[in-house]
Parts: C-alpha cells; sequence; structure tokens
C-alpha cells in the first residue's frame, strides 16, 4: 500500500459484529449462542479466545462455520498463520506487528486492528486494514475500572482516517447506536450484550435496525 493511501471499504462489509469469549458466555454453547446472533443480523464473527491452544481454536471455527450463514466473516483473533491456514480473516490487537505480505493481499479474506486512540488508528489505516475497531467507547463491565473514551473519540478518529470503516466497542446497546453512527462510527462490536443475552437474535435484530435507520 502507497503511503497515504486509503483503503476502501470491503463489497458488503457488514455493520455488526460479535465478539467471542467463552468466559462471558459460561455455561451456554458458544457456536449456538453466536449461530443464534448471526440469525438476527450479525455479520461478522470475530473469535477471541486467547486462551484456547491453536488446535482448539480450529475446532471452534470448524464448528462455527457449519453453524453460520455464508455471509457471516470470521476473523481470528491474533492469530495470522492460524487464519491463513483456515481461510479466514485476521483480527489484530493495538500492539501487535504490522503483516508485512498484507500489501499483497496475504491470504486474508478480511483484516481489522484494534485501536484505543487516534495516533494508533492512524497507523492501522496506513497499514491497510479492511476496518479499525476503536474501543473503549463507554465504560463496560468487562473493562472494570477503565473510563470510557466517549463518542467524540468515534469522531475524532472517524474523520482521521476515512473511508476506513471504524467499528465502535465498549458498552454498546441499541440506545447508543445513532450517537455512534452520527459520530461517523460504520458499524459496532459487541460481546456480553449478545453472550449474555437472553434471547441473541432479538439483541441483533434490534441493533441491525438502529444501524440501518441511523446515518452518519
Amino acid at each position: 500500500m502507497t503511503p497515504g493511501a486509503r483503503p476502501r471499504p470491503p463489497d458488503g462489509l457488514a455493520r455488526l459484529m460479535l465478539v467471542t469469549d467463552r468466559r462471558v458466555a459460561r455455561n451456554r454453547d458458544l457456536v449456538a449462542t453466536v449461530g443464534t446472533a448471526a440469525a438476527g443480523g450479525v455479520g461478522i464473527v470475530q473469535v477471541r479466545e486467547h486462551e484456547l491452544e491453536d488446535a482448539e481454536l480450529s475446532r471452534l471455527v470448524t464448528r462455527l462455520r457449519e453453524v453460520l450463514p455464508s455471509r457471516v466473516a470470521i476473523v481470528v483473533n491474533g492469530r495470522p498463520e492460524l487464519a491463513r491456514k483456515l481461510g479466514v480473516g485476521l483480527h489484530l490487537p493495538a500492539a501487535a506487528p504490522a503483516l508485512p505480505a498484507r500489501a499483497s493481499g496475504g491470504g486474508l479474506s478480511l483484516l481489522g486492528r484494534s485501536a484505543h486512540d487516534e495516533a494508533e488508528a492512524e497507523r492501522a489505516a496506513g497499514e491497510g486494514v479492511d476496518y479499525v475497531l476503536l474501543g473503549t467507547i463507554y465504560e463496560t463491565s468487562s473493562k472494570p475500572g477503565r473510563p470510557g473514551s466517549g463518542p467524540d473519540l468515534v469522531r475524532a478518529v472517524a474523520r482521521r482516517i476515512a473511508p476506513v470503516p471504524v467499528f465502535a466497542i465498549g458498552g454498546v446497546t441499541v440506545a447508543r447506536i445513532p450517537e455512534l453512527r452520527h459520530a461517523g462510527a460504520y458499524g459496532v462490536a459487541a460481546c456480553g450484550a449478545f453472550l449474555r443475552a437472553r434471547d441473541p437474535r432479538r439483541v441483533a435484530q434490534a441493533m441491525t435496525l438502529a444501524l440501518t435507520v441511523a446515518r452518519t
């Protein structure tokens, strides 16, 4: 990617992302819960299971593929080689090294990176990522003691790295989606909002509707 160039959003990039965490799902079947949320409109599933070995993670991705519609993109957190082997996308933590092979494709269907401030977001955009996951926007129980950065950060980052899509994460609720979209968020991501919900499908449906109605 040439310096200063900006990638365009991939065709059909979904606006609603679910981030997995078996600890949050507790005794529920993680795959079934994710599948239910996908039926309600989740279009990207980020498999973030740091404690699993590659073999276990591969089995989890295989199970997810069996239940998820083909329209749902799967991205694996922090495992470049495994992502290439499985033929899925990759999500990089903010501090992870850049992928030198990305400029020539690198065998990845989708590449995203986390960011917590403007500098990290711009660095990610310069690497040619397909999206930036920005957080923590609102205070959330999954990261106790960490104050939310607020939608002003979304606004600043979205302007700075446009047209790279920005997904907001951290304390996202249906009621907050219009504010985030007006601030410039392309989409939103959540973990507990789906995995702790009595009906993940209804949560996904409500979020999908809010994302569709609200405009940047």
